[in-house]
């Protein structure tokens, strides 16, 4: 029986990294892969982790190992003799080595291993680790499947009640062929001037798991109606207190930017929102909280012209057209935004 062998730390898991496994599985007939991972590396080790273990669950013919190394103090081809003797005296003999790696030649020897070259040039995967640490949506169909989630950009649409937040969310996720995940407050709070601290506290949680949700069924990037920060300034408005969330609800509503829509939007009192007044209010206290928050903020009003609109179906027409002017707007700013990564 040959026994290959595969080791990287995977920041992130990639292609080109799956490209050099299928490559070892067809040259042995047992492969271990070793994840490695050193002190305060960019990605945390247990999502490199899971996404290795997700993408090989069922494979018969490989084994997944982790492994969590302080390297000494050295450099070049003796750090690469030292970490094939460390590898023999912790995990036993191999036949084969994989790498696409100049060290993998120190690397194998120093295991008594032969070594195994691929693709060191990248020209069957053209793609780096670093390069997709940072250009991921640049380079996203190079990421594993399973790794994608990480890297999701969260754009969150905010304001107070009746700006149209939510018909925006759902024209956005359209245009970027991707997510969105619902504001959770509609569903459980029907009436805004009825709802008590749990009944936010539930929403706030509720609304968490509905981001999470939409990330594993996005591209790219995943719009969030509302924020978990409106939802506290509701709480701290109407009760005078802010419940506590649990740290992974907390973390779900971290995005990368903030589309807030200003209250000049036409006002729809259909007796479940707060009176305009309130409304208001809170439109202050939204802005002035989500900013501090989140510096990475862009405002979008209105403004609509209503004269001329002398009959309800030419209002409506203008009406159309503000928004599909504010719609526009928000594309190339977020356009703009996403080209960075």
């Amino acid at each position: 029986m040959i026994k290959g062998f595969v080791t990287g730390s995977f920041r992130p898991f990639h292609k080109g990294h799956e490209a050099l496994i299928d490559y070892a599985k067809a040259h042995c007939d047992e492969l271990t892969i070793l994840i490695t991972t050193l002190p305060d590396e960019a990605i945390p080790y247990k999502y490199r982790l899971k996404w290795v273990l997700s993408t090989y669950l069922d494979d018969p013919q490989v084994q997944i190992l982790a492994d969590v190394i302080e390297e000494p103090n050295i450099k070049g081809d003796e750090l690469s003799e030292w970490w094939g003797i460390y590898v023999k005296t912790k995990y036993g003999q191999f036949d084969r080595v994989f790498t696409s790696e100049d060290y993998g030649d120190v690397f194998a020897k120093s295991m008594g291993a032969e070594h195994w070259r691929f693709d060191q040039s990248r020209t069957i995967v053209p793609v780096s680790a670093t390069l997709i640490r940072n250009r991921p949506l640049k380079y996203w169909n190079y990421i594993n499947n399973f790794a994608k989630d990480y890297f999701v950009k969260k754009i969150a649409i905010v304001g107070t009640e009746s700006t149209g937040k939510t018909t925006l969310c759902q024209k956005l996720a359209e245009y970027y062929n991707t997510s969105w995940a619902p504001e959770a407050g509609r569903d459980l709070i029907p009436n805004s001037r009825e709802c008590t601290l749990e009944d936010l506290k539930l929403v706030g949680t509720e609304h968490a798991k509905n981001i999470l949700r939409a990330i594993r069924h996005s591209n790219k990037v995943v719009f969030i109606d509302t924020d978990l920060q409106v939802t506290k300034d509701y709480a701290e408005y109407l009760f005078g207190q802010v419940p506590k969330f649990e740290p992974w609800v907390e973390k779900a509503n971290k995005v990368d930017l903030y589309i807030y829509l200003e209250k000049d939007a036409p006002y729809i009192d259909d007796g479940t929102r707060l009176p305009e007044e309130q409304r208001n209010e809170l439109d202050e206290i939204h802005y002035k909280n989500i900013f501090v928050v989140n510096n990475n903020l862009r405002g979008y009003g209105f403004n609509p012209e209503f004269e001329g609109g002398e009959t309800e179906e030419e209002k409506a027409t203008i009406i159309n057209q503000t928004y599909n002017d504010r719609f526009r707007f928000v594309v190339q700013d977020i356009d703009k935004f996403l080209s960075q990564f």
